[in-house]
């Protein structure tokens, strides 16, 4: 599992931006977007996909922490 540590989600329609920008740059991909813990899980984020998910969380206004497998 790859998580994702968000910098600067606070609310729903941060957590609806993150999951549209997620969704257009990884079509089919399963994640869950936490807003609680203000992270996002992949069960399966294929190495190649991750650098365009994270540009696309970054380009939609949020900043990555840290990021590690749970």
């Amino acid at each position: 599992m790859l998580i994702l540590n968000i910098e600067g989600m606070t609310c729903d329609a941060c957590k609806r931006t993150i999951s549209n920008a997620i969704s257009a740059a990884a079509p089919g991909m399963a994640f869950e977007v936490d807003l609680a813990r203000k992270q996002v899980r992949f069960n399966d984020l294929p190495p190649d996909r991750q650098a365009t998910v994270r540009n696309a969380i970054r380009d939609a206004g949020f900043g990555i922490l840290d990021s590690g497998k749970g």
